[in-house]
């Protein structure tokens, strides 16, 4: 997994969200689907369409290893009051500091205590951990199936 990618989805959307941008791209990626449909579920963007570098597509397209250099994931992004809905995005994991959580601390983590340096959850915000299955799941879900994990981001 590449956390230098994951750090430029983070400041990509913050300065996205600086400017008021209404759409942006990222490139696809598992990882950035995964992250966008987190981001979606939890109610912080307004849309994930897969697209190309001109836009968002009319039709589904599938990706081939021929075309993966041209595929993009359109993210909608919301704004209330004329105020950007994601005020912050950061790394909690960064390529120097793996933060691996152990099921206890996720669980911790996930009802406002917190676990080492990692400050506790606050109301609207959202942790992403991946698990051992590759999976991205939001800090509450992982929580309630008992999963740990790593932690990878943080939203509010």
């Amino acid at each position: 997994m590449s956390y230098v990618h994951l750090a430029h989805l983070c400041s990509h959307i913050k300065n996205c969200t600086n400017v008021r941008a209404a759409t942006t791209s990222i490139p696809f990626s598992r990882l950035h689907l995964q992250i966008a449909l987190g981001l979606y579920r939890e109610g912080f963007i307004s849309s994930v369409q897969k697209g190309s570098t001109s836009g968002p597509d009319q039709y589904p397209v599938d990706v081939t290893p021929d075309n993966i250099a041209t595929r993009r994931l359109w993210l909608g992004l919301k704004y209330r009051n004329n105020q950007s809905v994601i005020r912050n995005f950061s790394l909690i994991s960064k390529p120097s500091r793996k933060v691996n959580l152990t099921a206890t601390e996720v669980k911790a983590l996930a009802s406002g205590l917190a676990v080492r340096f990692i400050k506790p959850l606050q109301p609207a915000e959202s942790i992403f951990i991946k698990t051992g299955d590759k999976q991205i799941l939001e800090i509450q879900e992982a929580a309630k199936k008992n999963l740990k994990g790593t932690a990878l981001c943080r939203i509010k």
